[in-house]
């Protein structure tokens, strides 16, 4: 037990990011910590919560008081297997400590087991609070008894075991009876793969939302209880006896939810047993498979840049040809439109292109502050999103000294990955904004004027975003999503931007919709806000931003 219980404080602490040694800069990260919680955690979860609490009323009239947290638990668990597959196929075949780990006197149940644990704690944090807010959600739509909330505790703290059990378990197979999975290249491009199919489904499935009533829509799945939902709950049976625990004080049925996870997990140390040292042994840990050029080829087909220029193609390809990077922070670049789009079709609110370009031809001043504000609110939190500028020092990891001792100096660096960030974020937006805009008829001048103000706040964000990277960099980890997962500067980057848009889009389109102003008065207050947040950043970034780089330990 000691043995397996040091595997995962090393598994866990090898993950964890660096604490900044500076009181100051110790201030900074728990100021920004603080606003994290305040403007990302507190309003989803709440949000969340206010949803299952609304379905339980609604259902409880037609005696399905339970299915709406039901349904909500098999999308908690639905996205854990996505988004978990990836993290244990790395963790458990390709991560940097397999070959110091094997040596040593250890079964392979304790190391996948103590891997387990590891991921399990890592990767579960948002979903714990999910659980808690589904919970609560239903204990006061329901008005849950003491008994009910004691044994909801224990699905808080077990719920995403059987999704991560079974991807252990799909890994550990895929691994032994195939060779399909040789490096981590593969699993991301496979992960590309999947998030791109389920881009596709969700874009053909769009057409269907139109005017939806999500109350009619629950009501009727939980009616027809030998449809979807049966399905799922085979798929996931601890989650049926789980609610079945809570709602109705069912100890039998506690009993066989702990049973259930007990046989997915000893299934996965067994297979393991069986064979994970077969399957690990001899695999390519590498990033890339690619045959290497000769050292005569790389030079002759060298060419010489300037420094400014060669490092911002060093940048590009990373973004670019890193598939973990090219999904998580240049592909959401450009699905957005299908979130929004779909949004657009559920609130069934239509109106036709003549009759958006008749009312923007009339001045209409709640449609021109629609495309100004919104298009501002939508780049500044696309920017934050995609985290190609608050994990821009990240990336370096255990090259982070080559930031330190090549000939090009830090604000050439620093400027070159804020100009990256901005170049596809602002990308990502005008690419779809410029066509809405011709479509809508918003004049020449308008639309150059609105393009202007949406650089200015993507400037913002980006900088923002590089300097609360600079504070705390997540310099350790094993493969390129691992700079990504638990690096809480994107929260920090994320929060900043949503207080943002919360204060100066929805604020300011209430208040300017009231203001009597012209849209051309509006942006030019928009113009000096912009300005100054600027000003502000660009103040502080110079006379930081070098600082907190050399103060970085290298790795």
């Amino acid at each position: 037990m000691n043995s397996f219980m040091n595997l995962v404080r090393a598994f866990r602490k090898s993950v964890d990011m660096s604490r900044p040694m500076d009181r100051g800069q110790k201030i900074k990260v728990i100021v920004l910590s603080v606003f994290s919680v305040c403007f990302i955690f507190l309003p989803v979860l709440l949000i969340t919560g206010l949803m299952v609490k609304l379905m339980t009323e609604s259902l409880m009239t037609i005696g399905f008081a339970s299915f709406g947290i039901q349904f909500m638990f098999h999308v908690i668990c639905f996205f854990s297997v996505i988004f978990g597959i990836n993290v244990v196929f790395s963790e458990f075949y390709f991560s940097n400590d397999i070959e110091f780990i094997l040596p040593f006197p250890l079964r392979a149940s304790q190391i996948v087991g103590a891997k387990f644990v590891s991921v399990f704690l890592m990767e579960n944090v948002m979903q714990f609070l999910f659980v808690i807010s589904c919970i609560v959600g239903y204990g006061i739509g329901a008005r849950m008894n003491f008994l009910g909330w004691m044994l909801s505790i224990i699905g808080i703290l077990t719920l995403p075991v059987l999704p991560l059990a079974y991807c252990g378990i799909i890994s550990i197979l895929l691994m032994a009876f195939t060779r399909l999975i040789k490096n981590k290249d593969v699993i991301q491009k496979i992960s590309v793969g999947i998030l791109f199919a389920l881009v596709v489904v969700l874009v053909a499935s769009i057409g269907t939302l139109q005017n939806l009533d999500l109350g009619e829509a629950i009501g009727a799945m939980a009616q027809n209880d030998q449809g979807f939902i049966h399905v799922l709950n085979l798929i996931f049976p601890n989650i049926p006896l789980f609610v079945e625990t809570f709602t109705k004080g069912n100890l039998l049925a506690l009993a066989g939810y702990i049973l259930v996870n007990m046989i997915a997990v000893g299934m996965m140390l067994l297979l393991a047993e069986l064979f994970y040292f077969k399957s690990v042994v001899g695999l390519d840990s590498a990033v890339s498979s690619a045959k290497q050029k000769s050292m005569d080829k790389i030079l002759l087909s060298a060419r010489q840049h300037s420094p400014a220029y060669a490092y911002f193609m060093k940048e590009l390809r990373i973004l670019i040809r890193t598939p973990a990077y090219l999904t998580n922070c240049v592909g959401i670049n450009f699905i957005w439109p299908v979130f929004v789009y779909a949004m657009y079709k559920i609130s069934g609110n239509g109106i036709s292109l003549v009759q958006l370009r008749e009312r923007y031809a009339q001045n209409d001043i709640s449609l021109q502050l629609i495309f100004l504000l919104g298009g501002i609110g939508l780049a500044v939190l696309l920017s934050s999103l995609n985290s190609i500028c608050s994990n821009a020092i990240s990336r370096e990891g255990k090259h982070f000294s080559f930031m330190k001792y090549i000939p090009v100096s830090y604000a050439v660096q620093w400027n070159v990955k804020v100009l990256v960030g901005v170049m596809f974020s602002a990308f990502g937006v005008l690419i779809f904004y410029l066509p809405a805009c011709v479509a809508a008829g918003v004049p020449v001048w308008q639309t150059m004027l609105f393009v202007i103000l949406i650089l200015m706040g993507v400037s913002f964000v980006s900088y923002m975003g590089i300097y609360i990277d600079s504070i705390q960099p997540k310099l350790v980890w094993d493969d390129e999503l691992g700079s990504l997962r638990e690096n809480y500067n994107s929260f920090f980057s994320m929060a900043i931007a949503i207080a943002f848009v919360a204060v100066v889009c929805v604020g300011g389109f209430f208040f300017f919709r009231n203001a009597g102003l012209s849209i051309g008065s509006v942006s030019f207050v928009l113009f000096m806000i912009l300005l100054m947040a600027n000003a502000v950043i660009l103040r502080i970034t110079v006379k930081s931003g070098a600082k907190n780089i050399m103060g970085q330990e290298e790795m």
